[in-house]
């Protein structure tokens, strides 16, 4: 119902805003008395996740899959749910961004200059990758050069009934596009080749028209996928990998201060939105700290006390509930895969009255829950699109497998040091935005107190490191370590992207596992029921593609270089 009255809302302030191009786009279907601003917004707006996407795809499936986090029961398997969310909330995007490149090309017609839309063009080809890389991740092949044309031809089957798209194409032509685009955006030029001033946005809710944080982004979603396809086809890759690290960023990697805090992010303060996060999370009431990912946040003293050595474990998780023993409650992980001796866990660890009182999850919250903060606050924890993070770990992942002959600048210890430093710079970055964020647990508080941001991070990557890279029985220098370490260092930072780290795992099968990656049993996600319906001719065209169906079994095109 929230999602109805929220997309009421949205339609009529879309329709009480005055166009500012001259008379264009007359199709009765097409909002053309929306601004160019008003829809560019909004489809940033579209890049949030729907509530419906939060609790039955991250919260049911993402997370207990890539161990990220472990289910103490799975009793929403609805996914039908969180997929129609998905697609639908796509194809609304994506209609309007086919909006969107329809007005520029009619004002590159009216002002003779097939330029004078290119920054605004390169913007709008950024969000498009972005979201639809995220979608066909999700699903493989899917509708996409012919979808979202519904208006350009109502009568025609192509744009009503569009024909499924080969992943491998649309990764292709995303790409291609993304390269022009970071190009176009960089370049520090303020008029076209005929001396017209670029056409600019009035307002951008994302990134302020703030054109180089626009092309890092880019060069991010370069570096994201081409690195995903690079095993499938390394001949295309290599070049574009090659050319994407060499990239210079300026902007991104400047923490604990910045607009950014070292990431390209959704505000929901700046969108005036709600997350529906608290809501997925309170519902929902399973996800916990799993086996896994303590094992990489904490190390045994003895067989009944583990010391964290990763302080990250004070923002992601909370204690379980107080008991005489443990006044602050203890930190306890429940196993990724239940067996008959495993508790019963409950409790309200999500409920929006530990507002009142922190400490209060339930006497039967037995597990130590996801922190409390990072589900509750629904203004100033924001939705993370990328961080400058997750661009050195792509960039040591480059480095350690001597992609297109680079190699570490100084060694892969370093390389990795650096990634885990600017993931501190992120996530410390993050409580401190927001009054809500009241209770601190006492070794995180005495610490950080005592130091500023960049001192308390630095040291606590030397801390990460010492424990899980020169401490470990396993190191032994090789290029299979390193690679392990990498990715179990951008598994951590991806906390609260599962998409993204149900990817990652997806492609290396190298993320961290206590089940021998027994969970992850999902190379895909079945197409919506709604469109099987619609489309079905194209569908059954699709299935003869599909090695194993529209079943999870059936694996995306970047992963089927086994």
């Amino acid at each position: 119902m929230k999602k109805v009255l929220y997309s009421i809302i949205m339609s009529l302030i879309m329709v009480s805003c005055t166009k500012d191009f001259e008379d264009m786009n007359r199709d009765p279907f097409s909002p053309t008395g929306t601004t160019i601003e008003a829809l560019f917004n909004g489809v940033v707006g579209s890049l949030q996740q729907s509530m419906n996407e939060q609790f039955y795809l991250q919260n049911e499936i993402w997370y207990p899959e890539t161990e990220l986090g472990a289910l103490t029961s799975e009793s929403w398997g609805n996914s039908q749910i969180g997929i129609s969310a998905v697609w639908s909330d796509y194809y609304y995007m994506l209609a309007n961004i086919r909006e969107l490149e329809k007005r520029f090309d009619a004002y590159d017609e009216e002002q003779a200059d097939t330029a004078i839309c290119d920054k605004v063009r390169a913007q709008l080809n950024v969000l498009k990758a972005y979201q639809t890389f995220k979608v066909t991740d999700i699903f493989g092949d899917i509708p996409y050069s012919q979808a979202g044309r519904i208006w350009e031809n109502a009568a025609s089957q192509e744009t009503m009934k569009p024909e499924w798209d080969t992943q491998e194409s649309i990764y292709k032509s995303l790409l291609e596009e993304l390269v022009w685009s970071r190009d176009v955006l960089q370049k520090d030029t303020i008029a076209t080749p005929l001396g017209n001033d670029f056409y600019k946005l009035s307002y951008d809710v994302l990134l302020n028209n703030n054109y180089t944080l626009w092309a890092e982004f880019a060069n991010s979603l370069i570096l994201r996928h081409g690195l995903r396809m690079y095993d499938k086809d390394p001949n295309y890759s290599t070049p574009l990998l090659v050319n994407a690290y060499h990239f210079i960023y300026t902007q991104m990697n400047v923490s604990g201060g910045s607009t950014t805090g070292g990431g390209i992010c959704l505000w929901p303060s700046v969108l005036g939105t709600n997350w529906d996060t608290n809501w997925s999370f309170r519902e929902h009431k399973h996800l916990r700290m799993g086996e896994t990912i303590w094992s990489c946040l904490a190390k045994p003293d003895n067989r009944d006390n583990w010391r964290i050595y990763d302080y990250r474990t004070y923002l992601f998780f909370d204690t379980n509930h107080k008991t005489d023993s443990f006044p602050d409650g203890a930190w306890r992980p429940y196993p990724q895969i239940r067996t008959i001796d495993t508790p019963t866990e409950g409790g309200s660890p999500y409920a929006q009255s530990r507002d009142a009182s922190y400490t209060f999850k339930g006497p039967s919250c037995l597990f130590s829950p996801f922190n409390y903060y990072l589900t509750r606050d629904e203004k100033y924890v924001p939705q993370i699109l990328v961080t400058y993070a997750d661009v050195l770990f792509m960039k040591a992942e480059i480095e350690v497998r001597n992609i297109g002959g680079i190699t570490p600048p100084l060694n892969a210890d370093e390389s990795i040091r650096s990634g885990v430093y600017q993931s501190f710079l992120f996530w410390t970055h993050i409580p401190n935005q927001t009054s809500r964020w009241t209770y601190r647990y006492p070794d995180y508080t005495n610490y950080v107190n005592n130091l500023d941001i960049w001192a308390w991070s630095n040291n606590m990557a030397a801390n990460v490191m010492n424990y899980a890279v020169w401490m470990n029985p396993e190191y032994d220098g090789s290029q299979e370590f390193y690679l392990k370490m990498i990715y179990q260092q951008r598994w951590l930072n991806l906390f609260r992207q599962p998409w993204e780290a149900w990817a990652l795992a997806r492609r290396t099968m190298a993320t961290p596992t206590t089940t021998n990656h027994a969970k992850l049993t999902s190379y895909r996600m079945e197409y919506p029921q709604k469109e099987i319906e619609y489309n079905y001719e194209n569908y059954t065209e699709q299935l003869t593609r599909m090695l194993h169906g529209d079943t999870r079994q059936t694996k995306v095109w970047w992963m089927d270089f086994r």
